[in-house]
Parts: structure tokens; C-alpha cells; sequence
């Protein structure tokens, strides 16, 4: 009789702990919905927006161009089309990778790591800067970070049982990998180097999984072998928003920003909790170490190397490196930190743990909301519709502000910064000479950033007709006329 209700006991506080599991990462979506249904897009957004509308052949084109894959893109354009061509449904593609993310903690993660860790992760997750920035963000990002984060789960559901169906969950995701983001396939490279480390070392089931590796690097390669020498040509390439040469601490620092702050107003105290709490795991890994030691160590291992490489590239080469790229194996860091806190016995410090990093999170979360909130568009929207003519014209003179085309796209646009060839933008030219305006019956309206005048960029006349700001930028609206 003791020993069923023991079991029944067990059983009950076992499910009870699922339902905190499962409530966590359910709390965490919900709370990131508001963020999907609005039409804010800085440039990087928009111009995604920009290339979805365009055919799959046409996107195909326009990467081979570019830095990226056409992955993404292609996922991306399904959502748009589901969701009638409406803003929302790109930001909603974003929101459904990281619940497939958040789904997987819930589930198979918890499954393999127990519901300690899995919560651990979950809280850990929803109060990640990063994360919190570009939940919704119409970006690659929340795709590399659920499929990343899914190949290092079946990595190790791999090593510890080799199954065929392992195996192909396995290969599926490591092609989706490496054409998802650059640097995800960079960190599967090195997740593979690790796998074949740990064939030569175990023993059992060897000849199995040294035939399915070599199988399987072999054909992971020859699928991404399209793209790599686009991947070649990308490493010449600076990052956008990047000017000038940069040492290596800047990189560092921007890294540190980029994952643990708030991209939209950053903050130095947030990246210092941060720190704290990475330091504490640290320390905690180094003394109790824990059944996850190796793993937690590969794991840091991975993104410590990845951020060289692109910090190093940045140096040495060309600026092609932003913090915000290693965004999609910070689940590394995460992990390394919840099997800490997994180990830990005074539950007490976990819990001060985890009130740390809700702490930041929440001051991001709101500095999000107000970000996406903004009513900038919505003025400028207004203004557009009251006093731009059909033969009016729009000239966008900075790489960041032509994004503000893809709202307008029935105004006829004159773009700058962009190549004949490779213009994802709708109803436009590449702006080359003031010639261009002859065909144009109505004004021309110069739109730039407010710390630039149209003096600077053209020979002509000009009256300021209305400004606003929107998200983190001044814009300023000039008629332009009498071109010299």
C-alpha cells in the first residue's frame, strides 16, 4: 500500500513539474504575440519584405547576389502569401520558429535532460536579450535558432543510441543549417569535427557511425556545394551598418551587446547581469561539473570558435561580422548555464539566478514593446496619402531609409546605394543622375535621415515639407526642385 501511493506521489509530482514546463514555455509565446502584429520594419526587415514579394526565381537571383541563402526567403514568402500579403504574417513566420524552439524544451529536451533543466532553459530563453529583439523580427534568425538548437538535441540523441531515425533527423537539419545562416553552418562544420572526435573515442556501435558519417558529411556537402561559392564571395563583403576598420574588443563588445542587451537602447547594467550570471555558472560547471560537463564545454567550445572565426575574418579582412550573427548558437550558452544550475542543490540560488535574468528581460521586453509600438509609420503613411501625387516621385538617399519603399510601393522611387542589377525594391530605379527627373511630371520628394541636408547629396533648391521619427530614426521629407 506505501509503496503505490509512493509511486502515486512520484507520479503526481512528476506531472505537476510538466505542466510548470509546458505553462513556462506557453507564458513566454503568449507574452511575445503583441510583438508579431505590427507593421514596424527597420531596414534589415524590410527588406525581407522587399524580396518576398518577389518570384521564387527572382529570389534565387537576388541571393546569388547577396550574403544569404534563399531558405529563408522561401519560407518566408509562403507565411506572407498565407497571411494575405499582410506585414504580420512575415513576423509571424518568425514567432512560429521559436515556438517550434520553445516546443522542443517543453518536449524532447525535457525528455532527455529532465524538467529542472528544461524550465531552467525555458526561463533562461524568454529573458535572453537576443532573443526577446528578434522573436518576431522578419529575419533568419529565430529559424536558425530553432533548427540549430533541434541538430544539437538529435547530435546527442545520436551519440548516446544510434537509430536510422536519428540519423535522418540528423541529416534533414544539418542541410538546413547550412542554408539557413552563414554562421549556423559554420558552428554544424565544428559540431561535426566534435561528432567524429567522439567516434573515434567510443567504442561501441563504431563501424555504424563511422559509415553513417562519412555518408553523411559527404552528402551535406555535395547539397550545399550550389551555394558555397556564393559563401566564398561573402567573406569579401562588409556587414551592413558596419564603416571603417574595427579592432577585435569592439567585436567582443558588440557580441556582449547584441546577445544580452537591448539592440533598440542598450544598456550597460543588462549586459552585467548577464555576466554575472554566466560567471556563476562558470564556476558551478567548474566545481560540480555535473553529467553534462562535456557537453556544455563542446557547447561553448562551438561559439567561443565561431565568434573567432568571424572576429578574425573582421580583422583581418573585411568588417563581415556583427554580434547579432551568433544569435542563432547562443542556445549554447544557455544550455551550459542550465546544466549548471541542473547540478546546483540550493535552489535558492537558482531561483536568484532566474529572477536575474527575468529582471533584464523584462526591461527588454518593454523597451520592444515600445519599439514596435511606435506610430512614426503611421504619420508618415498619413502625410503620404494627403500630399503624394501619382506623378510625384520619391528619392531615398540612404541605404536605410529606402526600406520606408516597401510601405509606399505605388509611389515611383529613385533608390541610391544600390547596383542596377541587384534592387529588390518595387517600382524603382537606381538613382545615378538628376537626369532621371525629366520623365517625372509631378515633384520629387527627397527623403533622408535628419542630420543630412539635400545640399549634401544634390545641386538644386529645396523646402522641408514635414518630418518624424520612426523607431530609432529622425526623417526628414524635402520637395526638391531647380537640379543644376
Amino acid at each position: 500500500m506505501a509503496e503505490k501511493e509512493t509511486k502515486k506521489y512520484r507520479f503526481t509530482e512528476e506531472k505537476n513539474k510538466k505542466i510548470i514546463v509546458y505553462s513556462a514555455a506557453i507564458l513566454v509565446i503568449l507574452s511575445w504575440i503583441p510583438m508579431a502584429l505590427t507593421k514596424s520594419l527597420a531596414y534589415d526587415q524590410a527588406y525581407t519584405l522587399a524580396m518576398v514579394r518577389h518570384s521564387f526565381s527572382d529570389i534565387i537571383r537576388l541571393c546569388s547576389m547577396d550574403v544569404h541563402s534563399p531558405l529563408y526567403y522561401f519560407i518566408a514568402k509562403v507565411f506572407y502569401h498565407i497571411f494575405l500579403n499582410q506585414i504580420f504574417g512575415l513576423k509571424i513566420c518568425s514567432l512560429f520558429f521559436m515556438a517550434l524552439y520553445f516546443y522542443m524544451l517543453a518536449v524532447p529536451f525535457r525528455k532527455e535532460f529532465g524538467c529542472r533543466m528544461a524550465f531552467c532553459m525555458i526561463v533562461l530563453s524568454g529573458s535572453l536579450g537576443t532573443f526577446l529583439t528578434h522573436n518576431t523580427e522578419p529575419r533568419m534568425y529565430t529559424m536558425a535558432i530553432a533548427s540549430f538548437s533541434a541538430l544539437c538535441l538529435s547530435a546527442y540523441k545520436l551519440q548516446k543510441k544510434f537509430k536510422i531515425k536519428y540519423a535522418v533527423i540528423f541529416f534533414l537539419l544539418s542541410v538546413f543549417c547550412t542554408y539557413i545562416h552563414t554562421y549556423t553552418m559554420l558552428a554544424t562544420v565544428l559540431l561535426y569535427l566534435i561528432f567524429a572526435v567522439y567516434i573515434c573515442i567510443k567504442k561501441e556501435e563504431r563501424k555504424q557511425r563511422i559509415i553513417f558519417f562519412l555518408i553523411n558529411s559527404v552528402a551535406v556537402s555535395l547539397l550545399y556545394l550550389p551555394w558555397l561559392f556564393s559563401l566564398l564571395s561573402q567573406f569579401g563583403k562588409k556587414a551592413e551598418g558596419l564603416e571603417g576598420e574595427y579592432d577585435a574588443a569592439f567585436y567582443v563588445k558588440d557580441i556582449l551587446y547584441e546577445n544580452f542587451s537591448s539592440i533598440m537602447y542598450p544598456k550597460n547594467y543588462q549586459v552585467i547581469i548577464w555576466l554575472c550570471i554566466l560567471l556563476a555558472a562558470f564556476i558551478i560547471l567548474l566545481i560540480k561539473r555535473g553529467p553534462y560537463i562535456y557537453q556544455s564545454l563542446a557547447g561553448l567550445f562551438i561559439f567561443a570558435l565561431v565568434s573567432f572565426i568571424g572576429i578574425f575574418l573582421s580583422v583581418k579582412n573585411s568588417p563581415c561580422f556583427m554580434g547579432r550573427y551568433v544569435t542563432c548558437i547562443t542556445p549554447l550558452i544557455l544550455f551550459a548555464v542550465s546544466s549548471a544550475l541542473d547540478h546546483l542543490k540550493k535552489r535558492v540560488i537558482v531561483l536568484i539566478i532566474l529572477l536575474m535574468s527575468c529582471m533584464a528581460g523584462v526591461l527588454v521586453y518593454r523597451d520592444r514593446i515600445n519599439y514596435e509600438y511606435d506610430k512614426g509609420i503611421d504619420q508618415y503613411l498619413e502625410f503620404a496619402k494627403e500630399n503624394f501625387d501619382e506623378d510625384d516621385a520619391l528619392l531615398y538617399v540612404d541605404i536605410h531609409n529606402d526600406a520606408l519603399s516597401v510601405y509606399y510601393p505605388e509611389a515611383y522611387s529613385f533608390i541610391y546605394g544600390h547596383k542596377d542589377d541587384f534592387n529588390p525594391y518595387e517600382n524603382n530605379e537606381v538613382f545615378t543622375d538628376v537626369s532621371q527627373f525629366d520623365k517625372i511630371k509631378g515633384d520629387v520628394y527627397l527623403i533622408c535621415f535628419d542630420n543630412k541636408n539635400p545640399d549634401w547629396f544634390l545641386n538644386c533648391e529645396f523646402e522641408k515639407t514635414y518630418g518624424f521619427h520612426y523607431l530609432y530614426y529622425d526623417v526628414s521629407i524635402y520637395r526638391v526642385y531647380n537640379f543644376q
